[in-house]
């Protein structure tokens, strides 16, 4: 059966690319696509291949405190399902970490599974550092050496500092137990509005804060662990920068890899707007807008964009679709022991009141 709620998204995305594509020009798009050289895009999907694998490579490393010699094959899977669920829904990019938490999970035998989710929260936060050390010595270089106007400043300047700012909330509540314990238990009271079962589940709830705070905890108190996954975050970060200037070069045009890196950062933190899947049309928007404004013109500003976004996103949606269609008989029987887990729970509850009765 057809999902609509999911289709309508994408060809709201997809209509938003075509009225973009008509108001600058299609003409002139489809004649810079013609004469583009396909041995620079050939090299951008290299990178972009390589900033896939490293993507999965840093994970293994925290994965490693758990687990010794976890394969990279089912790192590599796990992390292709998560990407795939994260473009296809409009989650900020978070909709496909449950997926693969429980995937490893299955796979590598570790469990429980909220060690696993102390992982990708963890890997989450490693990527985080040098993106923002990226983010912010962009905006300092163009600040520098480019005359951009103080309008666009203030506008880059803003949505680096509140993702920044949501960071910091987001690692004080992974590291302080308490306030873990108190965000859950704001999701579950709001929720609870809308179900009276989620009552339930509180104390499986506060289980499982307690094994991810103290799982979480001790990754990050691992320095080796801890600065190689680093290293290899920035990495991904370098072959996703790459891949972008080498579809500038297949049109003839060497742009400042730091100007790429200001466009780049700043359509990732707009994209992580939890508006449409994957980001569909509005990064389309921003990058072109922005390019524009770097004065590279508007038809090569689009052209790049979207032959980037054909490479980045459709490319790897398309992979990540086949991993995922073949691996859901696997996550089907995983989401349902999580179920269990949770009735089993209820039950042990339920007996132990009885007791006491």
């Amino acid at each position: 059966m057809v999902k609509y709620k999911t289709i309508i998204p994408f060809i709201t995305g997809l209509l938003l690319i075509i009225i973009f594509i008509h108001f600058v020009g299609y003409n002139e798009f489809i004649s810079l696509l013609k004469n583009s050289d396909p041995t620079y895009l050939f090299i951008a999907v290299v990178f972009q291949f390589l900033h896939l694998f490293f993507e999965a490579y840093k994970w293994k490393i925290l994965l490693e405190s758990l687990k010794e010699n976890v394969s990279i094959k089912n790192v590599f899977v796990a992390t292709m399902v998560g990407i795939f669920f994260n473009n296809i829904t409009p989650s900020a990019k978070t909709g496909g970490e449950p997926m693969k938490a429980y995937l490893i999970s299955h796979e590598e035998k570790i469990s429980p599974v909220e060690s696993v989710f102390a992982t990708v929260t963890a890997d989450r936060f490693v990527e985080a550092l040098p993106f923002f050390v990226l983010a912010i010595s962009s905006i300092l270089y163009i600040n520098i050496f480019y005359n951009v106007g103080w309008a666009i400043t203030s506008i880059l300047s803003f949505v680096v500092i509140i993702y920044i700012l949501l960071l910091l909330i987001a690692t004080y509540i992974c590291f302080n137990k308490k306030a873990g314990e108190k965000f859950v238990f704001k999701i579950l009271s709001f929720v609870g509005r809308f179900s009276d079962r989620i009552a339930k589940y509180e104390n499986l709830a506060l289980s499982m804060v307690e094994n991810f705070h103290s799982q979480f905890q001790s990754i990050l108190k691992n320095r080796k662990t801890l600065f190689k996954s680093i290293g290899a975050s920035i990495f991904v970060w370098t072959f996703w920068i790459l891949r972008t200037y080498f579809v500038f070069l297949a049109l003839g045009i060497s742009l400042n890899p730091l100007l790429v890196a200001l466009v780049s950062t700043v359509t990732l933190l707009v994209g992580l707007l939890p508006l449409l899947p994957g980001g569909l049309g509005i990064i389309e928007v921003t990058m072109t807008v922005l390019y524009s404004y770097l004065r590279v013109g508007t038809n090569v500003a689009l052209t790049v964009t979207i032959l980037d976004r054909i490479i980045s996103f459709w490319l790897v949606i398309i992979i990540g679709g086949i991993i995922a269609s073949y691996n859901l008989p696997k996550l089907r029987p995983m989401m349902s022991q999580a179920k269990l887990r949770m009735i089993n729970h209820n039950k042990k509850n339920g007996s132990n009141k009885q007791v006491n009765i």
